[in-house]
């Protein structure tokens, strides 16, 4: 973790406060530890007066950034004007060259899928992280992509990872290998009108997921107004409340027209677009439930996909019981919400155009 000094008191309370009472009683216990009948903030105190080796300090800071952390599918396309345009090799090339700054470091391309001619590397580096916790300020970040030779020129590239910006660092890495003729294209909220994002959203419902799937409810909704180029941005996201989210999920779940809404025709009137919307899906067949969230992210804001939430009904009752969803499925799942939003995406611009 590079040149790290012991954390201070406060920010390992600080840091110890944020992890679950299962964890922090299985990391007291491993030390010799053992505390009945306290509650979570008191054991919290106690673990913050141990003296921690730097492999006990590891562990936290692991635990810490996996409960902060939630990966989410973005990705581009790489578009050349050449036919025979062949992204892997050029990646291939930049790996061979070797990291071109500190704490930089890549895999080579392993092809994981010979029929849809796809290929994973992962990418890792070093970044210096602003807040409260300066012990875990110094943080290595990593994530896989897959490039996927879609022909003609064409390859698509799928970022998996916990930041928005990551899908950037991956496109300044590559693009040290790239012509100038060659174009990245992303899915943008900007080239959307706020009647389109709308719908783009609306489309999201019926063909985001499979068959396999249904719409049960809508968790969540932000709307934004102005465009990438605001400096007080984040100002004009605003969360919808509670009970116009009412409203849009039940137009939703009746099948109506989303723009027939009330809260959304005032929308379009105020110049209002949706920039983020959470599902509630249930599996047809089995007692599955996903809650999907879609979202408008960073500057500028390109789509990603995240899952925020993963259980099963059990009992007689159908209660939700959290699971954990295999890392291999829980991608797959988020791949395959992205490239169906890539084409909703793709229909409504290509219409927009004619």
């Amino acid at each position: 973790m590079g040149n790290q000094k012991y954390p201070t008191r406060y920010e390992l309370v600080e840091t110890l406060s944020t992890l679950t009472r299962a964890f922090l009683n299985d990391f007291a216990q491993e030390r010799g530890l053992f505390m009945t009948n306290v509650t979570q903030p008191q054991l919290v105190e106690q673990l913050a007066n141990l003296f921690l080796e730097n492999s006990d300090l590891e562990k936290i800071r692991n635990e810490a950034y996996q409960r902060k952390t939630q990966h989410a599918i973005s990705g581009f396309m790489v578009n050349s004007p050449k036919i025979d345009f062949d992204l892997r090799s050029i990646y291939q090339t930049i790996f061979e060259g070797g990291p071109q700054r500190i704490g930089q470091d890549f895999t080579a391309p392993r092809l994981v899928d010979k029929e849809e001619k796809i290929y994973k590397a992962t990418y890792t580096y070093r970044r210096i992280k602003p807040g409260r916790i300066e012990f875990l300020q110094d943080e290595v970040t990593s994530f896989d992509f897959f490039m996927q030779d879609k022909g003609d020129g064409t390859w698509q590239v799928e970022v998996d990872s916990s930041r928005s910006t990551d899908s950037k660092e991956l496109q300044a890495l590559l693009q040290t290998g790239l012509r100038d003729d060659v174009e990245l294209e992303e899915l943008e909220q900007k080239f959307l009108t706020t009647e389109l994002s709308i719908k783009f959203f609306d489309e999201l419902v019926k063909s985001g997921m499979s068959a396999d799937w249904k719409i049960a409810d809508i968790k969540h909704l932000t709307i934004r107004k102005g465009n990438d180029d605001d400096p007080d941005d984040e100002e004009k996201t605003t969360e919808v409340k509670e009970e116009d989210l009412v409203g849009i999920s039940q137009a939703i779940l009746q099948g109506k027209n989303l723009r027939e809404n009330r809260f959304v025709r005032q929308c379009v009137k105020d110049g209002y677009r949706f920039n983020a919307m959470t599902y509630e899906f249930h599996h047809v067949k089995k007692p599955d439930i996903l809650v999907i969230k879609a979202e408008f992210k960073g500057r500028p804001k390109v789509f990603e996909v995240s899952i925020v939430g993963a259980s099963e009904h059990i009992g007689i009752e159908l209660t939700p019981n959290p699971v954990t969803l295999p890392p291999m499925t829980n991608r797959i799942i988020r791949s395959d919400f992205w490239n169906n939003a890539k084409i909703i995406y793709n229909a409504i611009r290509t219409a927009k155009k004619s």
